[in-house]
């Protein structure tokens, strides 16, 4: 039911927005929607020896972030199992990657949900993203 609330008031924002954006020629924007956030992450694992570049969906959690996917997303989840190592791309920072149990991952989607703007919340209900891990810097 929230899904098609959320649905619902987004279609309305989104003609709001088109309104106000025709009537201003352009010069004003009702609401700026924002989507999940990501990180780029280099995975080295068995099937990707020398590593692979990917782009994922996160969110912070202190100085951890958690990886969110679609349970579809077979390979993004197999190289996360499998790695050997994970860096951020951009800054080339180790981090440890554990993947989350089914009770962490509950915790975890609770816990995001309370965080997410209602685009946010849109996005991961129709993708279907649920936490599957935490990357954690190495000190």
């Amino acid at each position: 039911m929230r899904h098609l609330i959320d649905t619902a008031l987004l279609k309305v924002i989104g003609w709001a927005n088109l309104a106000v954006f025709k009537v201003s020629r352009g010069g004003v924007r009702f609401y700026s929607f924002g989507g999940v956030p990501g990180l780029f992450l280099t995975v080295t694992a068995p099937a990707a020896p020398i590593g692979e570049d990917l782009s994922v969906s996160c969110f912070p959690d202190g100085d951890d972030h958690i990886v969110l996917a679609a349970a579809s997303d077979t390979r993004l989840l197999d190289l996360l199992r499998t790695a050997t190592a994970v860096t951020f791309s951009d800054s080339e920072i180790p981090v440890d990657c554990v993947m989350l149990t089914d009770t962490e991952r509950a915790v975890q989607l609770r816990r995001i949900r309370k965080r997410l703007s209602l685009p946010q919340r849109h996005e991961v209900t129709e993708h279907r993203l649920l936490p599957v891990a935490r990357l954690s810097p190495r000190l």
